[in-house]
C-alpha cells in the first residue's frame, strides 16, 4: 500500500508533508528547549531526507531552504548557513535517493548516520561550537542517536501514508 502511496506523487500528500514539517520543528523546538541540541538530532532534517528520498517527482530544494531559514531563526545563527546545509544534505539524498529506497530500513538508518555525520562536521565548520569534553562526546554522538531515531521515524511515516491511501 505505502509504495502505491509513494508512486502516486507529492501532490496528494501535500498536506501531510507540511504538517510532518510543522510537528518536526515542534520537536526541535522542544529538544532546544531543553537544551538538549548537542545530542538530538535536528528532527526537522531527518524529515526532510525522509520525503526527499520517497517522492520521486519533487526535489523538496525549496523545503530545505525554508527549514533551513527556519532552523537559523531557532538556533539564532547566522540568516542562511542552516537554509545552506539543509539544502546541501537535500541535495546528496537527491543523488541516490533510487539506492536509498531500496535498503533495508537498517541500512537506511546508517545512510542517515553519515548525513548526520556531515551535518555535524558542517555544524562544527560553519559555527564552530564551544564544546568541553562531555558535550564534545555528545556532540560527536549525535549521527548515533539518528541511527536508532530512523527506523521509527520511518515506520510512523510508513503507517501514516498507508492510512493516507485507505482512507
Amino acid at each position: 500500500m505505502a509504495n502505491k502511496f509513494m508512486k502516486s506523487g507529492s501532490s496528494q500528500a501535500r498536506w501531510l508533508i507540511l504538517f510532518s514539517y510543522i510537528i518536526a520543528l515542534a520537536f526541535d523546538i522542544m529538544a532546544l528547549l531543553e537544551n538538549a541540541t548537542v545530542i538530538i538530532p535536528p528532527i526537522s532534517l531527518m524529515v526532510l531526507l525522509y520525503w526527499c528520498a520517497h517522492f520521486l517527482d519533487k526535489t523538496h530544494l525549496l523545503s530545505a531552504f525554508i527549514l533551513g531559514l527556519l532552523a537559523d531563526t531557532l538556533y539564532q545563527t547566522t540568516l542562511g548557513a542552516h537554509a545552506l546545509v539543509f539544502s546541501v544534505l537535500a541535495f546528496l539524498m537527491l543523488r541516490h535517493r533510487l539506492r536509498f529506497k531500496a535498503y533495508p530500513v537498517w541500512r537506511q538508518a546508517f545512510s542517515i548516520g553519515v548525513y548526520m555525520m556531515l551535518y555535524q562536521i558542517l555544524n562544527y565548520i560553519f559555527f564552530s561550537p564551544v564544546l568541553d569534553s562531555n558535550d564534545a562526546i555528545q556532540f560527536w554522538s549525535m549521527p548515533a542517536i539518528a541511527i536508532i531515531i530512523w527506523p521509527l521515524l520511518s515506520l510512523i511515516f510508513r503507517r501514516i501514508t498507508t492510512n493516507v491511501v485507505k482512507g
